[in-house]
C-alpha cells in the first residue's frame, strides 16, 4: 500500500516470540495511533486456535498451525535502498510498510515518471521462498486491472535480490482511515461518492474474477483532487481458483463478512459486506461491530443486528440506512448481487442528496445565463443568438405516485387554438420532450418541458435539458407571435 507516511517498525526480541498456534497481523494500517499490547484471546470453535485481535489490522489463519513468520523484514538497518538505484528506478523514501514488503517512493529513470516501489521483505523470501511467486502472482493478477478508481501495476522485478512492483504512485497517498483519524466523520455526500467509486472499483475487479478480500479504509488512498484509489491487493484471488477453498482465512476481522468466520469462501459479496461496514465506518468514524475479544466480535457479525447509524448520525436517511442494512445482510443472498447494483442504488442517494441549487449550478457551469429562484423552485434566464432571451424554469415537484420529479420547461407564448394544429405536428417530430399547455400565472401557455426522476438525474441531463428547451421554446415563439416576450 502507498501512503504518505512513514509506518513504525513492529520488532519483537527473540524471547518475546508469539504462541505457536496463534495468529500474527500481517499488516499494520498506515496513520494507526500506538497499539495497546497484544492479547491471547482465545476464538470460537470454527477457529479452534488461539487468534492475536489488533482492531482492523489484516490478519491471516490457517487451520494446520503454521507457525508466523518473524518480523524482522530483512532489511538492512540503515536503509540501503533510499537514494539509490533499483533496476530503472531511483528510490525515494519509505512510504509506506507491513510485514510482507516495504513501499518506496521512486522514479523511472527512463520515463521520468514518478511511481511506487513495493519491494518484498528479504527476510521472508528467505524463510518462504514460495511467497516471492505469490508476489508475483499478485502482480500479474492486479496489472490487467486498469481502472480509474484503482492503483494501477505498472511491472515487476529483480534486482540485487530485492523482489519489488512498479506501481502508480498516488501524491499524498493518505488513506480514508488517516482522514477520518484527521478531520472526523464524512457526510453523508462525500462518504457515499468514495463508496461509490470503490465500488466501482469492486466492479471492475469482480468482472475480472478478481475478490479482494480486504477492503477497508486504510486500504483507499485518496488522490489530491480527494477521489478514491483502491489499494493493497496482496490477498486477492481469483474466485474461480479451485484452490481458494483450501486458503488462509485472510482479511480485517472487524470487516469480514460472518461466512468466513466458518470458513466459506471469499466471494463478492463478502466484499461487499466490507463495503457495508467502511461505509457505517465514514459516516459515523465507528464500527457497526466491535469487542476486545475475537470470539464476540466474531459472534456480532453473525448474529447481531445493524446498529441503527441514525442513533449517531441524525442526518443519515434512510435511503443510505436500507443500503447499508442490505451489504450488511448476515446470509450473502440478501445482499446486493453485483458491485453493479449497488453502485446504482448509490448513484440514485448520492442524487437525491444533493441540493437542487447544487445540480443547477454544476448544469450550467460555463453556459451564458442568470440564475433566481431558491430551494426547489429556479428561473434561469439564457442569452440566445441574434440578441434573443428566453426564460427556463426548474422545479421540483411529486406526482399522483409520491414520486419525485425534476421538470425542465419554458413558456412558447399563448395556448391559443388557432395554434394547436401546429403543436401536435411538431410534438409528433420531437425524439423527447414535447410541447404541452400548462396554466402559468393564470393563463393556459404553450410550454416545452423534459421531466427526470429525481433520483435518477445528472448535472449533464440538466444541462442538455436547459440548452435545448431554451432553444426550442425561443424558435416555436418566433414561428407563432414573431415576438421575444417570453
Amino acid at each position: 500500500m502507498m501512503t504518505g507516511s512513514r509506518r513504525g517498525e513492529d520488532r519483537k526480541g527473540p524471547d518475546s516470540r508469539e504462541h505457536p498456534s496463534s495468529i500474527k497481523a500481517v499488516e499494520q494500517t498506515p496513520g494507526d495511533p500506538p497499539q495497546p499490547p497484544k492479547r491471547e484471546i482465545p476464538s470460537d470453535a470454527n477457529f479452534g486456535q488461539t487468534i492475536d485481535y489488533e482492531g482492523d489490522a489484516t490478519v491471516t489463519y490457517r487451520g494446520d498451525g503454521e507457525l508466523p513468520s518473524d518480523l524482522d523484514d530483512g532489511f538492512p538497518a540503515v536503509d540501503d535502498l533510499t537514494g539509490r538505484l533499483l533496476g530503472q528506478y531511483r528510490m525515494g523514501p519509505v512510504i509506506g510498510q507491513g510485514s510482507m514488503a516495504r513501499v518506496y517512493q521512486a522514479e523511472h529513470q527512463y520515463l521520468c515518471r514518478p511511481c511506487a516501489i513495493k519491494v518484498l521483505n528479504p527476510g521472508l523470501v528467505a524463510r518462504q521462498p514460495q511467497v516471492r511467486e505469490q508476489f508475483w502472482a499478485e502482480a500479474r493478477i492486479v496489472a490487467n486491472l486498469v481502472h480509474p478508481y484503482v492503483v494501477t501495476v505498472h511491472n515487476l522485478g529483480t534486482d540485487r535480490d530485492y523482489h519489488f512492483i512498479e506501481m502508480e504512485y498516488v501524491p499524498g497517498g493518505i488513506s480514508l482511515k488517516e482522514t477520518l483519524v484527521k478531520d472526523g466523520p464524512l457526510d453523508p455526500i462525500r462518504a457515499s461518492k468514495l463508496v461509490h467509486q470503490v465500488v466501482q472499483a469492486l466492479g471492475a475487479a469482480h468482472r475480472s474474477g478478481l475478490v479482494h478480500r480486504d477492503v477497508k479504509p486504510a486500504n483507499v488512498l485518496l488522490t489530491t483532487e480527494g477521489r478514491a484509489k483502491l489499494a493493497d491487493f496482496g490477498l486477492v484471488r481469483r474466485h474461480s481458483d479451485p484452490g481458494l477453498a483450501g486458503a488462509k482465512v485472510a482479511g480485517t476481522p472487524t470487516f469480514m463478512a460472518p461466512e468466513l468466520f466458518g470458513g466459506s469462501v471469499a466471494s463478492p459479496r463478502s466484499d461487499i459486506y466490507a463495503v457495508g461496514v467502511m461505509f457505517y465506518y465514514l459516516l459515523s468514524a465507528r464500527l457497526p461491530f466491535s469487542a476486545d475479544r475475537i470470539a464476540r466480535l466474531i459472534r456480532l457479525h453473525r448474529l447481531a443486528p445493524v446498529p441503527d447509524i441514525r442513533e449517531i448520525i441524525p442526518t443519515v436517511n434512510e435511503q443510505l440506512t436500507e443500503i447499508m442494512a442490505r451489504c450488511l445482510a448476515k446470509e450473502p443472498s440478501a445482499r446486493y448481487a453485483s458491485a453493479e447494483e449497488l453502485a446504482d442504488d448509490l448513484d440514485t442517494a448520492i442524487a437525491q442528496l444533493r441540493e437542487t441549487e447544487g445540480l443547477l449550478r454544476e448544469s450550467v457551469e460555463g453556459l451564458d445565463c442568470f440564475i433566481q429562484g431558491a430551494r426547489d423552485h429556479f428561473r434561469i434566464l439564457f442569452k440566445l443568438p441574434n440578441d434573443r432571451l428566453q426564460e427556463v424554469y426548474l422545479e421540483v415537484g411529486q406526482n399522483r405516485h409520491n414520486e419525485r420529479l425534476l421538470s425542465v420547461f419554458s413558456v412558447c407564448c399563448p395556448a391559443e387554438l388557432r395554434h394547436y394544429e401546429f403543436a401536435l405536428k411538431l410534438n409528433a417530430e420531437m425524439t423527447y420532450g414535447g410541447l404541452s399547455i400548462r396554466e402559468v400565472n393564470g393563463q393556459a401557455m404553450f410550454v416545452m418541458t423534459r421531466t427526470f426522476p429525481r433520483g435518477h438525474v445528472h448535472p449533464d441531463d440538466i444541462r442538455a435539458a436547459l440548452i435545448d428547451i431554451a432553444r426550442r421554446s425561443d424558435w416555436v415563439e418566433q414561428q407563432l407571435t414573431h415576438a421575444d416576450v417570453y
